[in-house]
């Protein structure tokens, strides 16, 4: 064999076809679980040679060039290939794909969206160069010669569509969404696999060019009563542009593709093509004419199914432990056997039997509870922001860094394992499950690297661990209030871990000085005055949703009580709903407060902490929507300790009612209990 590392899009620079062998399966790689993360790792090499780039410049001016380092290259992986087979007069040169079809067949389709997507861009010499990468330009016999990759019969109809149309409105208009039957039996017909890459790609790329983030949240998208629901049962995942551009793929002929009115920005072009050159990579194994394709292909196909992270780190240890003349049957026994056999939790809904096999949502990304766990572990170790496709990669780079001890590294693996059990299956009568629930219903779980390193260093039944989580919970939840962004986390919690190490024992006084001294809204710890205008002004409601106001208005619940401390301290087991006092649809059974502008100031802070209680059953419309004389009382059957504030005696006079400036009021007493819960202190 011969290895050459090189890109995809060099490969396709070639005057040459990639034949995919009729005896390998069709494409089966799905946006979810693998192109968009391809596309993330691209656009993260893109953001990085953007920085790189503004920063050369600033170098060369002050002559440090020489210092700087360049990005990282992504590795995309390894194709075997055939020789290279001169063709007969009219006919390309050729070779087989013998491994990895699946990423250079996606590859390809990334180079036509590409190709389509700056169609309408004023740089001629650019949209030339890409044909050089999606079209073989000599003169051959058949129109399939010009294609870069031909595969399988299965689709070879849809590569045909897709080079030849040069549009993404003539691939939709070629691949429309079909429906059959009717009433009940009516169903949809997705496009091909090939084809939904393609307008992923086509989409994504689009967004790019013309500087908009795909992964950016859509505003006000989701009905709040369903993204309760749909959270309280773990499928809910926030709505970006690129999931509510997979659903225009699947469900319009004709998608609406985000932003496509704005121009493209002439400069991502270079940038994108040179990110995809320079900057995502492969090794290329070419065979030499003696070895037999066939036997290779069945070897490297035997099982099936590609190794996990889990399966691979698994391996790793145990080969180390056997070159060490361990006791591999009792280091297996005592610290690994539990994460291929322990059964899940009873009542839970779960396709597996087997509790590290289920599961479990990263992000938008969903893996097993095992390959999550090793994914935040390896990020712990190495304290860096490790993707999950190299997990393994960065766990092996870790442990050749020192002389490891197998059976101690598999301790303190099985260790850290016990405390992320508690942190996906929360006991909220803890402390450390009520913060564990809080970050789950925030998504944060990007911290988790730190409170595994946390819980190592002082064990998780100590006052210092739990006033670690304290301050890490405030960090996440006075940004969410104050509407501010969770993308830099990924950075923000490397840069802890680091901090807290070099500092030998981790303190709440280390955290907190980290964290105080973290500025710019990308990263911020709001204080009590930025915090306190966000909590006095804000739409909570709105901003955060129901499932995250509900987590507030449950903490304020245990906060307002005087043994917030106490470990055994419980919400009631029956399920709480959020309940507006001043009701969304007040104009029911509500007087005016004046004119118009007064009633749009009290649709604003309507939506307001203040005005938010939990009851324990939901009130029927008729009482929901009915007058503060009228509510109240109901109301106030409640035991919560937030209700109580409705049980003065001032409401009782004649004439008492609940207006905006009520609403502040309350707001400001449910602040004082705020940042006693998430403080904001060294």
């Amino acid at each position: 064999m011969q290895p050459n590392k090189v890109s995809p899009l060099a490969l396709f620079s070639q005057p040459l076809q990639y034949l995919v062998p009729i005896f390998q399966r069709g494409y089966v790689w799905t946006i979810e679980r693998q192109i968009q993360l391809l596309w993330s790792d691209i656009a993260e090499r893109a953001i990085e040679l953007t920085r790189y780039q503004e920063l050369m410049v600033q170098a060369r001016q002050n002559g440090s060039s020489h210092m700087l380092k360049q990005p990282r290259k992504h590795f995309l992986g390894t194709v075997i290939i055939t020789d290279h087979q001169p063709g007969r007069p009219g006919e390309p040169i050729t070779a087989e794909v013998i491994d990895g079809q699946q990423r250079m067949t996606t590859t390809h389709l990334l180079a036509l969206a590409f190709r389509d997507a700056v169609a309408g861009a004023d740089d001629i010499y650019l949209k030339q160069s890409l044909d050089v990468y999606t079209h073989n330009s000599a003169a051959y016999k058949e129109p399939h010669y010009h294609y870069k990759v031909w595969p399988t019969n299965a689709g070879r109809a849809e590569m045909s569509a897709l080079a030849e149309a040069r549009s993404v409105d003539k691939v939709c208009e070629l691949y429309p969404i079909l429906t059959i039957g009717s009433g009940r039996a009516k169903k949809r017909i997705r496009r091909p696999l090939l084809v939904e890459a393609y307008l992923y790609f086509y989409g994504v790329i689009s967004m790019y060019l013309r500087g908009k983030d795909f992964d950016e949240v859509v505003p006000n998208k989701v009905d709040d009563a369903l993204t309760e629901l749909l959270q309280e049962v773990g499928a809910y995942v926030e709505e970006t542009w690129a999931t509510q551009w997979i659903h225009a793929i699947r469900h319009d002929t004709q998608p609406s593709l985000p932003f496509e009115d704005l121009p493209i920005l002439a400069e991502r072009i270079p940038l994108l093509l040179a990110t995809l050159t320079d900057y995502i990579q492969l090794i290329e194994l070419r065979l030499s004419p003696e070895d037999d394709a066939q036997v290779i292909f069945e070897s490297l196909n035997a099982r099936g199914e590609r190794l996990t992270p889990a399966d691979l780190v698994r391996n790793f240890v145990f080969l180390e432990a056997t070159r060490a003349n361990a006791l591999v049957d009792v280091l297996y026994k005592s610290h690994w056997q539990d994460f291929d056999e322990a059964p899940t939790e009873k009542g839970a809904i779960s396709k597996s039997k087997l509790f590290w096999k289920v599961e479990e949502r990263q992000g938008r990304l969903t893996n097993t509870r095992l390959d999550t766990f090793l994914y935040h572990y390896v990020s712990m170790r190495t304290m860096d922001d490790v993707k999950l496709d190299h997990v393994f990669e960065s766990f092996k780079q870790w442990w050749s860094m020192a002389n490891r001890d197998v059976g101690n590294e598999l301790a303190r693996l099985k260790q850290s394992a016990s405390l992320f059990r508690s942190l996906i299956l929360p006991d909220r009568t803890t402390q450390l499950g009520r913060f564990a629930h809080n970050m789950r219903v925030l998504d944060s779980s990007t911290m988790t690297p730190v409170v595994l390193y946390l819980g190592e260093c002082l064990t998780t039944n100590s006052k210092e661990f739990l006033a670690c989580l304290q301050l890490l919970e405030s960090y996440v939840v006075r940004r969410a209030v104050c509407g501010l962004t969770a993308k830099a986390y990924n950075r923000v919690f490397p840069q802890l871990l680091k901090k807290l190490s070099s500092s030998g024992q981790p303190t709440v006084a280390a955290i907190a000085q980290h964290l105080i001294g973290l500025t710019g809204n990308t990263q911020n710890w709001p204080g009590d005055d930025e915090f306190a205008a966000a909590w006095l002004a804000g739409t909570t409601y709105k901003g955060l949703r129901s499932a995250k106001t509900k987590m507030l208005l449950e903490a304020l619940e245990l906060g307002s009580r005087n043994t917030f401390h106490h470990e055994m301290q419980t919400l009631p087991t029956v399920p709480l709903h959020v309940e507006h006092v001043l009701p969304v649809a007040w104009r029911e059974h509500w007087s005016s407060p004046g004119d118009e502008n007064a009633e749009s100031v009290r649709d604003q802070v309507l939506h307001n902490i203040g005005n938010l209680t939990l009851l324990t059953e939901k009130l029927n419309p008729s009482l929901s929507n009915h007058t503060f004389d009228k509510k109240r009382p109901e109301i106030t059957k409640s035991l919560l300790s937030l209700n109580s504030y409705f049980q003065d005696v001032r409401w009782i006079a004649e004439g008492a009612g609940w207006h905006e400036h009520e609403i502040r009021k309350r707001a400001e007493s449910l602040f004082n209990v705020a940042i006693k819960i998430w403080p904001h202190t060294v």
